[in-house]
Order: C-alpha cells, then sequence, then structure tokens
C-alpha cells in the first residue's frame, strides 16, 4: 500500500463519505500497525501518523530503540543511523524514526489495506447509528422494498428498516414502492449495523404528523393535549389553543381541509376527531364525543361516570362501529359514559309511570335526583333512594323491588 494510494483513499473517502480526518488516520494507523506487525513480528512500540495538506502527502513515524547490534529492524535502529536523524543519539535511547508503508511487503500492505477498510466499515456503522439514534422518536419518509407476513422492509436510503405487523395500520394496503412515512420508535446497535424499527400505530406518529402540516403546533401556539387511537380505524385528537385569537379545531383542519387531509392521507382510511380541550367536564365529555350531537349530560363526580342522552339519529354515531367512539372518548376523558336515545330513555322511564301507589310529586322528585331509569334505581339501592326529599324507608323500599321486578 503506498503512500500516494493512502492519500487517495483518505481524501476519496473523507468526501464521499462524510467521515471526519481524525476517524481516518486513526484507521490508517490501526491497518498500518496491522502491516508493521504482519512484517516484523511484532507491533510497532508507537506509530504516529502526522498529514500535511499543503505538502499533500502524510508521514508515518514509529518508536525504535537505539541498538548495536539490531536484533529487529522493525523495533530497532542502529546508533550509526539514529545519529544520521540526532547526532546526540546513545545506544538505548528511543528515537521517533520516519518510515514509508511502501517498505512493506506485498501480503502486509495487502494486510493493512484490508483492516483499514474494515476499520471504515465499522465507523461507518457507528456513525450511522448516532445519526439514526438521533431520529429516534421523530418521523422519516420511505419507500416500501418488499413485504412478508411479519413485516415490511423500508428502505430510508442510508438504511433499511423494519415496519413490523403490530406497527401496520389495519387495512392499509402496503404496495412496494410505495412512499410512506413512519416515526421511528427504536433504534438498536447490531453486529450487521443499525436496526430501526418503525411504527404506523403509535400514537406519536400522529402526533408528529400535526407538527408537520399545522405550524400552530411546531410553534407551539396549539398544544395537543391528547391522543387516543385505534390504530387505522379511529383517532381522538385533543387540541387547546394558547392564542386567544387562534382556533385549535380550525387550525388544525386547515382551509378547506388542507391540513387534516394531508394527515388523513398518511393514515388511509383512519377517521381523525380533532377535539376542542375544556376544563369543564360535561363540555370535554361532550366534544369528546364528536362528530355526534348531544342532548344532555348528567354527572356523577364521585364515580366519575356520565350519563349522556341524544336523539334516536345520533346514537349510533355517538357509539361508533363497535363502540369504538364511545371507548375513545371515555380514554379521553377519564369518566365512564353511559349513552342513551330519547327513544330509549322514553322507554326506560316508563316504568316509573307504573309505579304503585307514587304521585307525581315522587317521580318529579326521582328525575331531579336522577333516579331516571331502572338501572338508576337498582344502582342507587333502598339507601340512596332514601335521601331523596319526600322518599322514606318503606318508599324507598317498594321502588326498588318494583324496580327489581320489571329488570327481571
Amino acid at each position: 500500500m503506498a503512500e500516494d494510494e493512502i492519500l487517495y483513499l483518505l481524501q476519496h473517502i473523507e468526501r464521499e463519505r462524510g467521515l471526519s480526518q481524525e476517524t481516518l488516520l486513526e484507521s490508517i494507523r490501526e491497518a498500518l500497525q496491522s502491516a508493521y506487525k504482519k512484517k516484523y513480528g511484532q507491533a510497532p512500540r508507537n506509530l504516529k501518523i502526522l498529514l500535511d495538506r499543503k505538502q499533500g502527502r502524510f508521514r508515518t513515524l514509529v518508536t525504535k530503540v537505539v541498538a548495536d547490534p539490531v536484533s529487529n529492524p522493525g523495533l530497532d535502529i542502529s546508533l550509526e543511523a539514529a545519529r544520521k536523524i540526532d547526532p546526540e543519539a546513545q545506544t538505548g535511547a528511543e528515537l521517533d524514526v520516519e518510515i514509508s508503508p511502501v517498505e512493506f511487503t506485498r501480503i502486509a500492505a495487502s494486510t493493512g489495506k484490508y483492516v483499514m477498510m474494515q476499520q471504515i466499515v465499522e465507523v461507518e456503522k457507528d456513525h450511522l447509528y448516532e445519526e439514526l439514534r438521533q431520529r429516534e422518536g421523530t418521523i422519516v419518509s420511505g419507500t416500501v422494498r418488499y413485504r412478508t407476513d411479519r413485516f415490511i422492509l423500508v428502505d430510508l436510503g442510508k438504511v433499511e428498516a423494519i415496519l413490523p405487523r403490530r406497527e401496520q395500520l389495519i387495512g392499509r394496503r402496503y404496495r412496494q414502492g410505495e412512499h410512506l412515512r413512519a416515526y421511528v420508535l427504536q433504534v438498536s446497535r447490531e453486529p450487521k449495523g443499525p436496526r430501526v424499527i418503525l411504527s404506523q400505530t403509535h400514537p406519536a406518529f400522529l402526533y408528529s404528523l400535526f407538527e408537520l402540516e399545522v405550524p400552530e403546533v411546531a410553534e407551539g401556539i396549539i398544544e395537543i393535549r391528547e391522543i387516543k387511537r385505534d390504530a387505522g380505524r379511529r383517532a381522538k385528537v385533543v387540541v387547546d389553543s394558547h392564542d386567544e385569537k387562534v382556533d385549535p379545531v380550525g387550525a388544525c383542519v386547515g382551509l378547506r381541509g388542507s391540513r387534516i387531509k394531508a394527515i388523513l392521507r398518511e393514515l388511509e382510511g383512519e377517521r381523525v376527531d380533532i377535539i376542542r380541550y375544556s376544563d369543564d367536564p360535561a363540555t370535554y365529555i361532550k366534544n369528546s364525543l364528536k362528530p355526534a350531537e348531544v342532548q344532555q349530560i348528567r354527572l356523577d363526580p364521585e364515580h366519575r361516570e356520565a350519563k349522556v342522552i341524544v336523539t334516536d339519529d345520533q346514537l349510533s354515531l355517538a357509539i361508533g362501529a363497535n363502540g369504538e367512539n364511545v371507548k375513545l372518548a371515555a380514554k379521553l376523558v377519564g369518566w365512564q359514559i353511559d349513552i342513551r336515545s330519547l327513544g330509549q330513555m322514553d322507554r326506560e322511564v316508563a316504568f316509573l309511570k307504573q309505579l304503585p301507589g307514587e304521585g307525581e310529586k315522587t317521580l318529579t322528585a326521582l328525575r331531579e335526583a336522577g333516579y331516571i331509569t331502572v338501572k338508576d334505581i337498582l344502582r342507587g339501592g333502598v339507601e340512596g333512594l332514601s335521601h331523596v326529599a319526600g322518599i322514606g324507608d318503606k318508599t324507598a323500599e317498594r321502588i326498588v323491588e318494583h324496580a327489581r321486578e320489571v329488570g327481571d
């Protein structure tokens, strides 16, 4: 490995692969040390490389011991040769001696070159790992290379990443050559190079999409307070504004829906409800059930239960397919939500009118206290009903007994 060849490799790799000069010189030093050991049977005591960019060359220095006679030319230098470098050199002293890689045999040079390239490959892996580790928790773009039953291989340019089945959107068809964006879930160091795991189901993926598409989110004007997803089907995103002049829902939707449409294209079929945050539990629950319109809400703060009444035509919308709308809403607000339509309420409260011997005053007291359905009365029991104004223990027992009969 001639000096000009090493210098060419140094310049080429530095330019093409973006590795630092210090990193490359260390790789060359280790390579020459390996070649030196191959030729002389022992590694040098100390091997240094000094790069002179102005002259377009580098110097290789090896520490040798001044000896007479010389037992190993790789480790020792004769007194005569030493005094040509330092006239005051004495036997037993150590001296830095410039050598040329050309002095190495062809086999030793080949070994050195191989070691150097291996060192550079390992350094590249380390650099790539550090670069990708910085992208952990962010969105990256890539192209679908191919898919299997267990994962999809995504080409990110410098590395191929894995999108496991569990992190894929339900119902999305991933086509070879398709461009996609995904969330970098994990980056780990492996012998063959960095291993990158992607996700399109993580809530942070949706958060990052909003950051990309809605400048007010990226700038902190709009805060995304909470995200709940049934990935591939439905998601609810709770937003709040730190500027009273900025409508958080409108900003996220964009002009004619331009911003939310860009987000939905990445989710391919997943519905996203943008919910305005409120400190008032009733308002927050009402907003969380969007797009359904709520007629009435009754809250039980002690048990964190909400009874929601909607019109008959809004019932299926409020509940959602497989109950996903009400389930996500309940997760958002942290309350148990019981939804009834006006028609259901009419049927359920009809039994109150059948209570034997009870007048309108008692029925009104029950309704005002929130005891409207059979379920309400059975849950409150005799103790609960007896606290209602105008209802004594015996009346409470009679009402509960009737509710049990109706319930059966």
